[in-house]
């Protein structure tokens, strides 16, 4: 029945506009996506003896930046480094509510994840909106990508567990102070009370992994509340400025 639907209602590449087949995009275009090279375990950006072009296993190595100082987080995997075309297919899912982008990311990201053959996580969490910019934009892109993982590898999705309690300003528009300062206070975990035990092991899940700011209010928060390893999961990896 699928391979009918396709034959007469053929899909068509959500990049160049071209048949695409049974997928989201042409084979041309998943061709062109930048790959994410031998790169460090923590941040996440290409060691120097590798590249974006590269295509061999990763290994747990780490950059001289995160020897020094570390990330609060125990693990990062990113799909696709934030460049061309990439970031076209991030921008459509996250400002332009293209949803068929936001699965195209999720698949890169499963795909990753699979790749690296790593323990996985005992639960999944998404970096949370603000009640007033989720009403806004109508939905979560962390929440929507967390789901599908969730969803494919079978593990729970706590989309409540760590909340925002106040709104924030755009971080695009601000340089890594200003980030920093921006995010301060702002995430907090649902009581103990109201919410499930907290697991062990959190995939903590979100678009673009850029400064990092975020990410870490976030996880400091789990780790406080009594996460003992948080693993950072996004779907595309800014190049540092």
């Amino acid at each position: 029945m699928a391979r009918l639907i396709d034959r007469l209602l053929p899909r068509h590449c959500l990049l160049c506009g071209l048949v695409a087949g049974g997928g989201q995009l042409c084979a041309a275009c998943r061709r062109d996506l930048p790959r994410t090279g031998p790169c460090c375990s923590l941040c996440a950006l290409p060691l120097p003896a590798g590249g974006y072009g590269a295509d061999t296993r990763t290994e747990r190595l780490r950059c001289g930046r995160c020897l020094l100082r570390p990330p609060p987080w125990d693990d990062a995997v990113a799909a696709l480094p934030y460049l061309y075309p990439a970031d076209r297919v991030v921008c459509r899912f996250k400002f332009g509510r293209d949803l068929c982008c936001g699965a195209v990311l999720a698949q890169a990201l499963l795909a990753e994840i699979r790749r690296r053959d790593g323990p996985l996580p005992d639960a999944i969490v998404p970096v949370p909106l603000h009640r007033s910019r989720y009403f806004a934009r109508t939905f979560n892109q962390a929440e929507l990508l967390a789901r599908a993982l969730g969803r494919d590898l079978h593990i729970p999705v706590h989309t409540r567990l760590l909340l925002r309690r106040r709104r924030t300003l755009a971080q695009s528009g601000l340089d890594a102070a200003a980030r920093r300062r921006n995010v301060r206070g702002a995430f907090t975990v649902r009581p103990r009370t109201r919410r499930p035990a907290l697991a062990r092991h959190i995939a903590l899940v979100d678009d673009v992994l850029t400064t990092g700011v975020t990410l870490t209010e976030c996880v400091r928060m789990l780790k406080r509340s009594g996460a003992a390893r948080v693993t950072v999961w996004v779907a595309a990896r800014a190049p540092p400025p």
